[in-house]
This record gives C-alpha cells, structure tokens and sequence, in this order.
C-alpha cells in the first residue's frame, strides 16, 4: 500500500448508521484520506470541531435538528465538504456554498473516488504518489458521471457521452450524441471538472472531447455531432495531443 504523508483528515456526519458505514468502508480503501471521527448529527459534530481540526466533511443534508446546509453556513472557516445525500433537490443549493461535490446515497465507490480526487486538488495536498491513484480503468471512466442543472432538474450525464462543450455567455452548451444540455456554468469551471486525459480545451469557446474525435485538420476537429474550432492559442498542445 501506498505510503502518504500529508492525508487529508476526514469527517463523517449523517444521522444514518448504514451510510456511515459505507462512506467509513470507502474511506478506508484510500491511502490519502484519514478517518478522524463519526458524528449522528450536526450538534455532535459542532462539538467535534471544537476541539479538533479536519480538512474534510462527509455532509449529509436531511438530518435532524440542523440540516447540513444549515450547519455549513455556520461554519466559519468551513473545511472542505463533500454532500451525502438521497434527496437530488438539495444538489443545487449545495454546490452554491462551495460544496467540492455532491453524493448521492447509495455511493458507489466510483463515484466516490472522483469526489476525493476532487477533494485532493482543491485541498492543495501534495503527494508524490497523487498521479497513480488518480489513474482510472477503462471501467471507472465509463461508470463516471456529474449531476448539472438544466432548467429547473439536475440532470445526470455521463462523463465518456460528452462531445463537445460550448460557452454560451453565463451558460455551456454540453454535446452528447443523445441529446444537448444547456448548463449554467462557465466554461473554464467544466474544463476543470473534466478529467484531463480525456478532454481538451481547443479554443476559448470549446472543450472536445478526444474519445469522439473522428477527424481533425490544423483549424477543426469534426466529431459524430459538430464541428469543433481550433484557436491560435491552442494549437501548438492541440495538435501534439491529436498526434500521439
């Protein structure tokens, strides 16, 4: 196994003692994160954080007396928080608070993996052996997915059915070959949600994605659904990606 020096020390809230147990079981499979306590509730937890210091909640949002929401608003510095949850309705007003993600109970241990490699980059933890346990099979990236609203639902896409995005003022326009999704998010916050081998910002206004790239010139990249521009800026590393 794999030795860290600088883990990430989590805590676990929810008033559910089988989540617990799941995300407890998760948390433990990873070298970089440190389990530091469980907590039923947001008081319990209040109490906790008094005394010690962690980098890192596992959040649930319907609990009693005080709601997740309602404690991370309290909290001040807040750790990083990673949501639990079963309710998808609370997704939006989660990541409004700066939540690194959100997870919907029952949580895989995929999707899990994606939300504390997430945690690690936002968290600034720095270790020699962060690249190898980022790395996913073929499987993981398939099971990958994000929760984006589009109008007033979250809606799930997943991550290996993406085209193309498209900046579209305050919105992103997501490609995939079954349907478009028009988001509200930057462009530059999707670049940095999308795993990096798989996507390439080409231009100020687009990220391609490289599974669907059926053929490329010096100024475009034609996929199954759209052409794809490629900007000055971008291709000089466009092109060497495209030619390995």
């Amino acid at each position: 196994m794999t030795s860290f020096s600088d883990k990430i020390k989590c805590l676990i809230v929810d008033d559910e003692p089988l989540a617990r147990a799941v995300i407890k079981d998760h948390v433990q499979k990873i070298d970089y994160l440190e389990l530091t306590g469980e907590c039923r509730n947001a008081i319990e937890a209040n109490s906790f954080l008094l005394s010690q210091t962690v980098d890192l909640l596992f959040l649930d949002i319907n609990m009693p007396h005080l709601t997740g929401l309602e404690f991370l608003k309290q909290l001040n510095p807040a750790p990083g928080v990673i949501f639990t949850t079963a309710y998808s309705e609370f997704a939006l007003e989660g990541f409004e608070l700066d939540a690194i993600d959100y997870l919907l109970k029952p949580v895989n241990f995929q999707r899990f993996i994606k939300a504390t490699n997430k945690a690690l980059r936002r968290l600034g933890k720095n270790n020699s052996s962060i690249e190898s346990q980022k790395k996913k099979s073929q499987t993981e990236v398939e099971l990958a997915f994000m929760y984006l609203k589009s109008s007033d639902k979250m809606v799930k896409i997943n991550i290996i059915d993406i085209i193309a995005v498209e900046s579209q003022g305050h919105y992103v326009k997501i490609y995939t070959a079954e349907k478009n999704y028009l988001i509200h998010q930057s462009i530059s916050e999707m670049e940095e949600r999308l795993p990096k081998d798989l996507f390439q910002r080409t231009h100020r206004s687009f990220i391609a994605g490289f599974k669907h790239v059926k053929a490329f010139s010096a100024n475009e990249i034609e996929t199954s659904k759209i052409n794809i521009p490629i900007g000055r800026s971008y291709k000089m590393v466009v092109m060497d990606r495209l030619n390995k």
